[in-house]
């Protein structure tokens, strides 16, 4: 074994130790809701888009992203059927259930174990209290090359941070976290409203 593996070798095991208890707390939750603040930089543009919301998720495969600033969007998920919502538009976009929703959405649902799909390692720069991993998917993806998750004491996800082969970066920040609610199955019923067009993904 070389210098560098033997050094890596130790930061690699707390990095699983985390993403382990991670599964397991995300696993273990009926639902939760938190306020999120999502930013989005295109490589090419430069440009960021800040967008504020709420996301409630029910396990095993419920969810609802309310952006409510600075353009009102909805994305529901009922279990089997996901749409996504922007009034302004007057369209609804349907498609099925096993579409990707995403890696926050993925992470924050516990649908499967996080070193499963990626590889994992501890990241330094994490700010006060958060541990910082670097995911690297363990299969091609071309929706992400790298993304780094922020998790506190209490093995709660507070920010994912993405970037794709074309350098687009996204990150995601979550606070105000309410564990077990509650939620009901009605919140993720989506009806389309009259009048708007409605396109099949």
């Amino acid at each position: 074994m070389t210098a560098a593996a033997a050094s890596a070798a130790p930061q690699d095991a707390a990095a699983e130790a985390v993403a382990l208890r991670l599964d397991r707390r995300q696993k273990s939750l009926r639902d939760l809701t938190a306020r999120f603040v999502q930013r989005y930089r295109s490589g090419a543009l430069g440009r960021e888009v800040v967008e504020r919301g709420v996301v409630s998720i029910k396990r095993p495969n419920r969810m609802l992203w309310e952006y409510r600033s600075p353009e009102r969007k909805l994305f529901v998920s009922d279990g089997s059927t996901a749409y996504f919502y922007v009034p302004a538009d007057h369209q609804v976009i349907v498609r099925e259930q096993q579409a990707d929703q995403g890696l926050a959405a993925f992470l924050l649902s516990g649908r499967e174990g996080i070193l499963d799909r990626f590889a994992v390692g501890m990241e330094s720069g994490a700010p006060a209290g958060l541990t910082r991993l670097r995911l690297t998917p363990r299969a091609p993806d071309p929706e992400m090359e790298s993304a780094l998750l922020e998790v506190d004491a209490a093995d709660r996800i507070r920010s994912v941070q993405m970037v794709d082969a074309q350098g687009n970066r996204s990150r995601f920040d979550f606070e105000d976290i309410k564990e077990n609610v509650g939620l009901q199955d009605r919140l993720f019923r989506f009806e389309i409203p009259a009048g708007v067009e409605v396109v099949e993904g």
